[in-house]
């Protein structure tokens, strides 16, 4: 076992301890109609991407232990959650165990373990010898054949700082992420976030959203859209990537069926700065729904 497969282990076995004690001192003054002090949620999204070109299944499973409500909108405004997701793609899978924690409704913080495992085709896992080289379509397609098939480790940590006025929602997100690859490198083509990283590299990434709540409806159900920018770099290779866009938030119903919080969403941007993809369009587009197990 792997350092990373081991600090993986005890992150969910210490998210798994930490919540269970917390979550025993739990005692909210108010619980909103309607409402539980602990949730189990499963939950399952189709993700897809253009320029890059990709598709992603993500499954999983949380467990969250409200402490507070707030008394305005009725939404958890301080908890514990642990959980594991699964994402499967045609290159590679994802398994992630996280503990997540919001202290106040305007800030969350996210640990996360993943473990990948490159299938060795459709372009992951790709070796590259320099910082400076081009990974873009042309060059990726250009090394089929040459794929991996081996595991890679994350560590992601991951705040998030959230405000609201009036219809106005502000919403920014830090990852800051540690990778470890098992190839011959000496960088790697990292398919997330379209960028080269070397085995023990540092990745940040920032994102800020200001969204527009165009509708409100019962419960959860919303349309927010609004304008965002991002941008990413890697610290080794020295790469940095800035993106500009619009961003798209629709839950149309609290419910159908037995699911809970149906949802479509997307990105359509433009890459000011990219290596390989400078002042091309990009578009990110998804659905997904929930499934309250129990509460």
């Amino acid at each position: 076992m792997s350092i990373l497969t081991l600090a993986g282990t005890l992150l969910l076995l210490t998210s798994l301890w930490v919540s269970w004690g917390w979550a025993g001192t739990l005692s909210p003054t108010e619980v909103p109609p309607g409402k539980s002090d602990t949730e189990t949620v499963l939950h399952a999204d189709l993700v897809g991407a253009a320029n890059p070109d990709g598709a992603m299944l993500v499954l999983g499973a949380y467990r969250r232990w409200i402490r507070e409500f707030d008394k305005v909108h009725g939404i958890p405004s301080a908890y514990l959650q642990g959980g594991a997701m699964l994402g499967v793609d045609p290159a590679y899978v994802q398994a992630s165990v996280y503990g997540e924690w919001m202290p106040a409704i305007f800030a969350q913080l996210r640990l996360q373990y993943d473990l990948y495992g490159f299938f060795g085709s459709n372009g992951a896992l790709l070796s590259f010898p320099s910082a400076e080289a081009r990974f873009g379509d042309r060059e990726i397609d250009a090394l089929n054949g040459q794929e991996e098939s081996s595991l890679g480790h994350r560590i992601l940590l991951q705040p998030t700082l959230r405000a609201k006025a009036g219809p106005l929602i502000f919403r920014n997100q830090t990852d800051v992420a540690y990778y470890r690859f098992d190839g011959r490198g000496p960088y790697f083509f990292e398919r997330e976030y379209d960028t080269l990283l070397k085995d023990g590299d540092f990745l940040i990434a920032n994102r800020t959203h200001v969204l527009y709540e165009a509708w409100k409806g019962k419960g959860d159900e919303m349309l927010l859209a609004g304008p965002f920018y991002e941008v990413t770099h890697a610290a080794d290779a020295k790469l940095t990537r800035q993106r500009i866009g619009a961003a798209l938030y629709w839950v149309p119903k609290e419910r159908v069926w037995s699911l809970s919080r149906p949802r479509l969403y997307a990105e359509i941007g433009f890459n000011v700065q990219d290596r390989n993809r400078d002042d091309e369009v990009f578009a990110i587009f998804g659905v997904g729904f929930d499934y309250d197990f129990l509460k």
